[in-house]
């Protein structure tokens, strides 16, 4: 009986992870979508605490306040990213130029007399399965961005009915009070990773922002909204925003000087914010194991790509507290942990 019990459970993610893939265009978006909303909900908390005295900034205006922030940071957004791609196509045939002249130079360092052309270069990087990706990953949210509107629309709309619909769901359950306090779990440890990582980022965002415009990197704004976005990507991400300014700033100036300049300050920003500040935050909330990140991002990125690797630790914290209900499922809770110490509210429910 229980072969036939983990061959079914096996059948069952099996049949999960097929459902995911193939319908990666729909899932996608509306998972971008409760971000978003996640996103809302979380500034529009932030507003509410807002004190001046005794008077508090009223919900509805809080709400109102955290939907306009959000809309005219993605309007704002939106522009500078069409700006920005105009302005990199201009800028183009200087940057091959001042390349070629970093590479001759290199090359009468090293020795070598007889230096490649620039497309002979070029065409030793493989950076193309990557850059597809991206590519495809973004224009397959501006296709959805329609349709991820209307998520977000109806997610709002609905927020004000989904406690009645899941008391009506679960009552008269003896797990009725388990069933609210595993949501409750998984929305305070979700919202304290997206509230924090994104202020996290976008701190990290601007103070890149100041060392590209007083070294004089072009575009400076789109490379900061450029690390803004990576950072939400574990460990990977921090090494690409640290990677495609620098790579910039070597192939924009003539010199070595503003790449290594550009390298040093920006690693050790990540270095402050990524390994002392966030974890000051985020506390032991998440209590994620590396390893497991790691492998979570391998895993969401093999089925979404770009997108699953941004959703990849709130779905594993997730995965990780639903887990930890079960007394069958507890070890697997155990293995996400970072250091095997399954919170108390964690194990609330003995049931089988």
């Amino acid at each position: 009986m229980g072969v036939l019990s983990y061959a079914g459970g096996l059948g069952l993610i099996t049949l999960l992870v097929y459902i995911m893939v193939i319908g990666r265009d729909l899932i996608v978006p509306f998972l971008i979508a409760v971000v978003i909303w996640y996103l809302i909900n979380i500034l529009s908390d932030t507003y509410h605490k807002i004190r001046i005295g005794t008077w508090q900034l009223p919900k509805a205006v809080s709400y109102g306040a955290s939907l306009l922030t959000i809309g005219g940071a993605l309007n704002f957004l939106i522009g500078m990213i069409n700006h920005n791609i105009l302005e990199v196509k201009k800028a183009a045939p200087l940057y091959q130029e001042n390349f070629t002249r970093l590479t001759a130079k290199l090359y009468q360092m090293i020795g070598i007399e007889q230096e490649p052309s620039f497309n002979e270069i070029i065409s030793q990087i493989n950076l193309t399965t990557f850059a597809t990706d991206v590519a495809g990953t973004l224009a397959s949210l501006v296709g959805s961005a329609s349709l991820i509107l209307i998520y977000v629309l109806f997610l709002m709309l609905e927020q004000k009915y989904f406690t009645g619909k899941l008391e009506r769901l679960v009552e008269g359950s003896p797990l009725k009070n388990t069933v609210f306090e595993i949501i409750d779990h998984i929305s305070t440890d979700v919202k304290t990773y997206l509230g924090v990582k994104t202020f996290v980022s976008a701190l990290t965002g601007g103070a890149c922002y100041l060392v590209l415009i007083a070294v004089g990197v072009n575009n400076a704004s789109f490379w900061a909204f450029v690390i803004f976005l990576l950072n939400f990507i574990p460990t990977v991400g921090s090494m690409l925003a640290v990677l495609f300014p620098a790579l910039l700033s070597l192939v924009q100036f003539d010199s070595f000087t503003p790449f290594l300049i550009v390298i040093t300050a920006l690693v050790a920003i990540q270095v402050t914010m990524g390994n002392i500040l966030e974890p000051k935050m985020m506390g032991s909330s998440l209590n994620l194991s590396p390893l497991v990140v790691m492998l979570s991002l391998a895993l969401w990125g093999s089925i979404w790509g770009i997108a699953g690797m941004f959703l990849s630790v709130p779905f594993t914290v997730i995965l990780m507290i639903i887990f930890a209900q079960f007394p069958k499922t507890k070890p697997i809770a155990i293995l996400l942990s970072q250091d095997g110490n399954i919170k108390p509210r964690d194990a609330v429910m003995t049931a089988d």
